[in-house]
């Protein structure tokens, strides 16, 4: 059993619903509209994150030759590709890059478990879309600069993660990998609430919603450098099956075997939107744990995500999806990830990307977006 999926089963109830039911009480950085907290010693930080999950790759991948995966979401649960077309009545302050001028372009999605090991789609846990869009013009991110097309968005099937900053992610997986992750979870309720309610089973991957988590900078900075706009993003399925997990039936793949179901028989279809940060105490820039809320900051829809009939079993495609690299730092300046979370994926996902290529002897090279098999 994976120590994500022990985590439920080792901690006592009573523990578990107590802790659960706990209001986080940490004190928040008061910060202005757009702004990002200054965080001494981050990068010190996202060197031992960095440090911590490439050790523990060269520890669980020992076999001559065996492939490494990635450090989390190792199993794919489909590749597919599609089209993304932005809205035709972007307001004004929204209508900035990708979503700018009814932009379309090619796309690629991976979807995964996020569990560090393969495991059943049967047992709980966090589900991951990766979306890699192409033919991206504009300026961009100078780091990690591998890229120079693409615009990468990142989302869960959960609204709210298991880590406050960069910080919370180095303890927490420190805390696994010694063996001492539940006693961390139990003084950190809110993780554990977390990873208690979005650690699920679903049905269909083409029917769930799927969301970015930590925010993102939406055109210019204002006169004091921050951001001017700062989103969240969620995607939505345009239509859903009502298909549910079936817990008689179901095997360990079901995941990609429903949606290759679906798309030999028709498509798939996302609508994208965002929330704006109107208020920092309410919708917080530097604590992914915390979502904003509906109610304070409604959703506002700006484009399309279509997936036409496909098949998803071949094993070029499959490769394929195995050697592409997502970061939210692949892309333009007008989308900048911002938080200390996305401060550390910027350089931990790129390092663990280089570690798993070089590894596997893989040559880096960036997709077209056009690539069928």
């Amino acid at each position: 059993m994976s120590r994500t999926l022990a985590l439920m089963t080792k901690i006592p109830l009573s523990i578990c619903i107590s802790t659960c039911l706990l209001v986080a009480c940490s004190k928040q950085p008061v910060l202005q509209l757009g702004e990002e907290e200054v965080v001494v010693n981050e990068a010190e930080t996202i060197a031992n994150i960095v440090g911590l999950l490439t050790n523990e790759l060269k520890h669980q991948y020992v076999e001559p030759k065996q492939r490494v995966l990635r450090d989390t979401h190792p199993k794919s649960n489909g590749c597919v590709h599609g089209t993304f077309k932005a809205s035709s009545d972007i307001a004004l302050e929204f209508n900035y890059g990708v979503f700018s001028d009814e932009q379309e372009h090619p796309l690629w999605i991976r979807f995964s478990n996020s569990v560090e090991e393969r495991t059943s789609d049967r047992n709980d846990d966090f589900r991951g879309f990766g979306l890699k869009l192409f033919n991206v013009t504009g300026e961009r991110l100078a780091v990690p600069g591998d890229e120079q097309h693409t615009q990468d968005f990142l989302f869960l099937g959960h609204d709210a993660f298991f880590a406050k900053d960069a910080q919370q992610f180095f303890d927490f997986f420190d805390a696994t990998f010694s063996g001492n992750r539940n006693q961390y979870l139990v003084t950190h309720p809110l993780s554990l609430w977390n990873i208690f309610r979005g650690a699920q089973v679903f049905g269909n991957q083409l029917d769930m919603n799927w969301f970015s988590v930590t925010p993102y900078r939406l055109g210019e900075t204002n006169a004091q450098g921050f951001a001017d706009t700062t989103v969240k993003y969620k995607l939505q399925a345009c239509d859903n099956t009502g298909r549910e997990f079936n817990e008689k039936s179901d095997g360990d793949d079901y995941l990609r075997e429903v949606m290759t179901q679906q798309l030999q028989a028709g498509e798939g279809c996302f609508d994208f939107y965002l929330q704006k940060q109107l208020d920092p105490k309410e919708q917080l820039m530097e604590d992914a744990r915390y979502a904003w809320e509906e109610k304070n900051t409604p959703f506002i829809k700006v484009a399309r995500i279509t997936i036409p009939a496909q098949g998803l079993g071949s094993p070029e495609q499959q490769e394929y999806c195995e050697n592409l690299s997502f970061n939210p730092w692949h892309g333009l300046e007008v989308h900048k990830p911002l938080g200390s979370l996305n401060r550390a994926r910027r350089d931990v996902m790129k390092a663990i990307s280089d570690f798993r290529l070089k590894t596997n002897g893989i040559e880096r090279k960036e997709p077209t977006g056009l690539e069928r098999f």
